[in-house]
């Protein structure tokens, strides 16, 4: 597993699923049905605490396993996080 934390740019279907993505300078084509779920946003690396009360949406973050080729390569795994403030996309793990 190698660790990332990059920007991406995703196209996605209409149901929100992602089909492609681009990353330094190649472009991904998704080859299986992505998996989604959230996780917890890691909030204490961003303010002392988490004020009490907030919602799901401030503390979760919405996260993506995907498998996806560069053109003829074979398939990696690839996790995303999408966040829903600002409609981002950044690349955090690749597998294989």
């Amino acid at each position: 597993m190698i660790q990332v934390d990059e920007t991406v740019k995703v196209l996605t279907n209409q149901s929100g699923e992602p089909v492609r993505f681009s990353w330094r300078n190649g472009s991904y084509q998704v080859t299986s049905r992505p998996e989604r779920w959230y996780s917890r946003k890691p909030w204490w690396l961003e303010a002392s605490r988490a004020q009490r009360g907030i919602g799901a949406q401030v503390l979760e973050v919405e996260m993506w396993r995907i498998t996806a080729s560069k053109g003829i390569n074979s398939p990696n795994q690839f996790e995303l996080v999408h966040s829903q403030a600002d409609d981002g996309w950044q690349l955090v793990r690749i597998f294989g």
